[in-house]
């Protein structure tokens, strides 16, 4: 069992470093901040932003002046108000929380003037410019690292939705599998071992039932040679301990 347990933290200590390098390697004009900074049981979540639009405050809820309107004295999902921003075509500033979840389950929330909630979304890396575009990354609770964009308007915030997710893992094989020329079956346009080297490109865009997000299990995937096909998993692929390639597994609850 602690072997276990040591193996699963070591697993999303390294999901993280990869998200993280990804987000701040693409967004490197940003500034960088972990939310939790100082706490003791920091996740190394980062949060990133544009100084001219964003006033950093990184304190917990709880130690907030009592006039704040995010103040609170009991602080059970211990909330972090990150800080305020507001940009030119805003008329109020928005509040932006961080909290890392009563089971390592990471959230960012955009509270409104009356911290009435305008947006929440489960993941270890967010950052916002100074258009009001919040980009989102991050494995815990997904297949894979997950990278998502958002705009916000005032106090509203819509999801500028992708056709596919880039996945981009490039590894061996553990298990024997088959491409198929459609997401339902088709043709088999690849059948490969176990050792064999492939490029998972994308992923078929991701359902939302209610607050819970359906679990992707059709990828198209590039073998060596070049050829195209979705990869077709079962619900024992999805499990991280058992996937069919490295990187590509339900990290989570």
């Amino acid at each position: 069992m602690k072997k276990t347990i040591i193996f699963f933290i070591l697993v999303f200590s390294m999901q993280f470093i990869v998200a993280q390098q990804k987000i701040e390697d693409a967004f490197s004009y940003l500034t960088w901040i972990d939310p939790e900074e100082g706490s003791e049981y920091s996740l190394k979540s980062l949060f990133g932003y544009e100084p001219s639009v964003f006033t950093r405050i990184q304190k917990r809820i709880e130690d907030l002046p009592k006039n704040d309107v995010c103040y609170a004295e009991e602080n059970d999902m211990d909330f972090v108000l990150v800080g305020r921003y507001k940009n030119a075509s805003m008329k109020q500033a928005v509040n932006i929380l961080f909290s890392p979840g009563p089971s390592t389950d990471p959230t960012f929330y955009i509270t409104d003037e009356n911290n009435h909630l305008v947006w929440e979304f489960l993941t270890e890396n967010v950052c916002i410019n100074a258009s009001g575009v919040i980009y989102t990354s991050g494995n815990l609770n997904k297949m894979f690292d997950e990278r998502c964009k958002f705009q916000l308007k005032n106090t509203f915030v819509e999801e500028v939705k992708q056709p596919y997710l880039y996945v981009g893992i490039k590894d061996k094989l553990l298990k024997p599998v088959k491409l198929y020329s459609q997401k339902s079956g088709g043709e088999v346009v690849a059948t490969l071992p176990a050792g064999y080297e492939i490029e998972v490109l994308l992923s078929e865009d991701y359902q939302k039932l209610g607050n819970e997000f359906e679990i992707s299990r059709n990828y198209q995937v590039r073998t060596a040679f070049g050829l195209v096909g979705w990869l077709r998993l079962t619900d024992d692929d999805t499990y991280y301990m058992d996937p069919v390639v490295k990187g590509l597994g339900y990290y989570g609850d």
